[in-house]
């Protein structure tokens, strides 16, 4: 192998790990920041006018969810995508993205202001049947969106399978993909809309900037994750499609 096409192969495998072991990190802390009922809660300063210290937060954490939908649809355009084919950058496009996602999520997590003031509900953790409740649906909620995101190819989803591809010289993984996957996967950012949407509703404290974060990025997922009737024939005719070889397996 020519020593140039070696140097860029090796910046290409510590872009894609680096992408792998950050994202890795900021999904713990996204777990630790929508689960952990005990998590130390950062406020704004403290001030006499208690409606101008709510007011500051809410800007803050507006401005943290609002950076956070920027990067996400940016990222996501054709055109970006066009700009890293454009300069042969097509098989780091989703390391970049996942760097960039992690990047803006642990601004967001690191940054964001709790409004104690104001608090729709409390939740009595220490009555076991609730705890078990909580517990339950959080649990539940993240072994969804860990095994829909395996069931949509994980290793694609972190850049990895480009990367490799592009080492060995082999064509864009997408090419291999039916249209009608591909216009699945445009449409459907991530799987779980519902378990990201019990996720962000299913709070221990329903505090009021915990009320924004969940009305907006729920709408958000709502806007954003445009499937249509297609994309529903193409789901359950694969669904059936898999009952039929595990039967015939278990046959």
């Amino acid at each position: 192998m020519e020593p140039k096409k070696l140097f860029i192969n090796i910046i290409k495998c510590i872009i894609c790990c680096f992408g792998l072991i950050f994202t890795f990190f900021s999904i713990i802390a996204l777990m630790l920041f929508l689960s952990d009922p005990y998590k130390k809660r950062l406020t704004g300063f403290p001030r006499k006018d208690v409606w101008l210290s709510i007011s500051w937060s809410l800007f803050i954490d507006m401005l943290l969810i609002s950076t956070f939908i920027v990067q996400h649809s940016v990222l996501a355009s054709s055109k970006i995508k066009l700009f890293f084919k454009r300069f042969g950058l097509e098989d780091l496009y989703r390391s970049f993205y996942i760097i960039s996602t992690s990047l803006v999520l642990q601004v967001l997590i690191s940054n964001w202001l709790y409004i104690p003031e104001i608090t729709i509900w409390k939740l009595n953790l220490n009555y076991k049947p609730v705890w078990w409740l909580y517990f339950g649906i959080h649990t539940i909620s993240w072994i969804l969106i860990y095994v829909g995101n395996i069931c949509m190819d994980v290793n694609e989803l972190l850049g990895i399978k480009q990367v490799i591809y592009s080492m060995k010289n082999l064509p864009d993984p997408n090419r291999r993909k039916s249209q009608e996957l591909k216009n699945l996967s445009n449409h459907l950012r991530h799987p779980s809309f519902l378990a990201f949407t019990l996720l962000f509703w299913m709070n221990s404290t329903m505090s009021l900037d915990q009320l924004l974060l969940a009305t907006i990025f729920s709408s958000y997922m709502y806007v954003a994750w445009n499937t249509d009737h297609d994309d529903y024939i193409y789901q359950k005719n694969q669904y059936l499609l898999k009952f039929h070889e595990l039967q015939k397996v278990q046959s």
